[in-house]
């Protein structure tokens, strides 16, 4: 059957090769998505306490974090950036579920995602998410739901204004921009939320959305997870 399988997936890319979403370089049959070699070289976090460290410190004073992860630093101009650029802007939509799903297949047996009820991925603004036509923060969801088999809400809470883009914007500012951004249209039915985003900078975005949910839900339990931390 191994071999069926390996000669199956020969064919397939001999009909249909595959290309690396960073260099790309063709991919051999053993690789998704991306090369090894760009694997290697991509700037990952690493091992860190998931409820002490960089990102958790981020809201300290300001929301209650239970748990918080990035999975690799963000860069601009190395792996990291081009990773985040074909899911942002190239209508990557499966690099988005597979690094999800690589995510969640590392962090699972780590217990991060022990307790959690459910998954709720940071939303765009109808406008925005019309003209790119999906969700990445979504996307990420996804594959993280479909290794862990947590319950995905996206229309629970709801982005109520189509905010200027963070790009370029001091920490300040970044904060007043998205001040009042989300808003909770559905109750949640669960008591500890992930909230996944694409991109974690100075923490402006996951503020908002978790805010939004405390205030509608006081009880609830935050904690938030993305791919990369600038």
């Amino acid at each position: 059957m191994a071999i069926a399988i390996r000669l199956l997936r020969d064919f397939r890319d001999l009909l249909s090769p595959r290309y690396c979403a960073i260099c790309g370089t063709r991919l051999n049959t053993s690789e998704q998505k991306v090369c090894t070699n760009c694997l290697l070289t991509m700037p990952y976090v690493g091992e860190m306490d998931f409820v002490d460290n960089p990102i958790t410190r981020l809201f300290w004073g300001k929301i209650p974090i239970e748990r918080g992860f990035s999975y690799i630093h963000y860069n601009r101009g190395d792996n990291s950036h081009k990773l985040l650029m074909q899911l942002k802007y190239a209508h990557r939509l499966d690099v988005g579920r597979w690094t999800g799903r690589i995510i969640a297949g590392e962090l699972l047996p780590k217990g991060f995602f022990d307790g959690i009820d459910c998954i709720v991925p940071v939303p765009l603004h109808w406008r925005r998410r019309l003209k790119r036509g999906y969700n990445q923060s979504e996307q990420i969801a996804r594959g993280v739901a479909s290794v862990t088999r947590l319950p995905l809400l996206k229309s629970h809470v709801r982005r109520i204004r189509n905010n200027e883009t963070q790009t370029h914007k001091s920490a300040d500012e970044r904060m007043r921009n998205v001040e009042n951004l989300f808003r909770v249209v559905r109750p949640i039915p669960y008591h500890h939320i992930l909230i996944i985003d694409d991109v974690l900078t100075t923490g402006a975005t996951l503020y908002s959305c978790a805010k939004a949910i405390l205030d509608a839900q006081p009880d609830t339990r935050i904690s938030i997870l993305t791919l990369a931390k600038a």
